[in-house]
């Protein structure tokens, strides 16, 4: 068996006096944290546990967790800084789902996602578009809006500097090629 490629997804705090470890979650992880239940814990030298979360809260705004597995307190006492990660086939999983997936800007198609890839800082979604061409968004808050209920549609905000930067524009729900000469 071959150890997973680990990818952190935040870092674990101290533990109160209740059992409740604080954790600190990087916001573009946030809302697949609410739903995981295994992670990854490496403390220094690269010693890793593999834990299950029991129980969680969130508390004047800060993230706590359970783990159903004992000695978490003791070890992290004895090193520096804990980082959280998942295994990285728990990402392609997620990917997979927005593959295909409508994507609409200002009430108006502008594509479908194709692909889905991680640049080293966060995910960015391949997006084709009606001009046969592809457009790469981060995914990321300022440019992700809320997700549909049915989430069969990805809503993007905030998109004409990074449109116009690709030399696009989006006008009356149409996508065009700009003339990018100055």
């Amino acid at each position: 068996m071959t150890a997973p490629h680990l990818i952190g997804i935040g870092r674990l705090g101290g533990q109160d006096s209740d059992g409740w470890h604080h954790v600190m979650i990087r916001p573009e992880y946030k809302e697949g944290f609410a739903h995981m239940s295994e992670l990854y814990l490496i403390f220094e030298e690269n010693r890793v546990f593999y834990v299950t979360i029991s129980d969680r809260k969130v508390s004047d705004k800060k993230t706590w967790v359970r783990f159903a597995e004992d000695g978490i307190a003791e070890e992290r006492k004895l090193h520096r800084e804990t980082i959280l990660a998942i295994a990285d086939d728990a990402l392609e999983e997620d990917d997979e789902e927005l593959l295909g997936q409508d994507v609409v800007y200002q009430d108006h198609l502008l594509g479908c996602v194709v692909d889905v890839f991680f640049n080293g800082a966060q995910d960015v979604l391949v997006i084709s578009t009606a001009l046969d061409t592809e457009l790469m968004v981060p995914c990321v808050e300022h440019y992700l809006a809320k997700p549909a209920a049915d989430g069969d549609v990805i809503f993007l905000q905030n998109m004409d500097d990074l449109l116009a930067t690709a030399g696009y524009a989006f006008q009356d729900g149409v996508l065009t090629l700009t003339d990018h000469e100055d």
